[in-house]
Parts: structure tokens; sequence; C-alpha cells
């Protein structure tokens, strides 16, 4: 079992801080932004998966898709909704296989 010390310096307790910490942050941010959140933390547990070996291309290539579009939410409400989609075809044709 891991220390305390050891724990928090964790990827996984890091998701586990942004994900509370971005709890906080919905509550006084505009509505969009939870669900960009969202797709971050996403992004930040395929990048744990990686680092420990148990990704595959396919969901390489969703954080890929995520950090290339997440921030269109920054400049139109469309573009990052359209993404949004997008994100969750491919996850379908994954399920799918």
């Amino acid at each position: 079992m891991k220390n305390l010390e050891e724990l928090l310096k964790s990827d996984e307790f890091k998701l586990l801080s942004f994900l509370i910490t971005s709890a906080r942050g919905c509550v006084d941010e505009p509505q969009l932004y939870g669900p960009l959140r969202l797709v971050d933390a996403a992004a930040k547990l395929i990048q744990i998966l990686e680092k420990k070996g148990m990704a595959t291309p396919e969901i390489t290539k969703l954080r890929e898709l995520i950090e290339e579009k997440e921030y269109t939410v920054m400049y139109s409400e469309e573009e990052f909704i359209a993404f949004l989609d997008e994100l969750s075809k491919e996850l379908a044709k994954l399920l799918k296989k």
C-alpha cells in the first residue's frame, strides 16, 4: 500500500483533485464549462492509461481529438457541441467493435 506522500504525487490523485476542484468551479462558470471539464478529465484519464500501457491506438485517438478541439468552447458553442457529438460517435465505434 502506498503511503500518503506517494499517493498525493500519483496521476490518479491528480485526476481526483481535478475532478473535485472542477466540480466547485462549475458552480460559478458558464454552463458549457462543465462538459469542457469532463472531456478534459477524460483526456487526463487516457493519459494515465497510456502511462500504464493500457491504451489502444483508438483510445489514444480519442485523447488527440479532445486535445485538438476541446477549447472550441471558448469561441463557438455550436462547434463545441459538434465536437462533443463527434467524440461520442468515435466512442460508439469503439463499443461496437
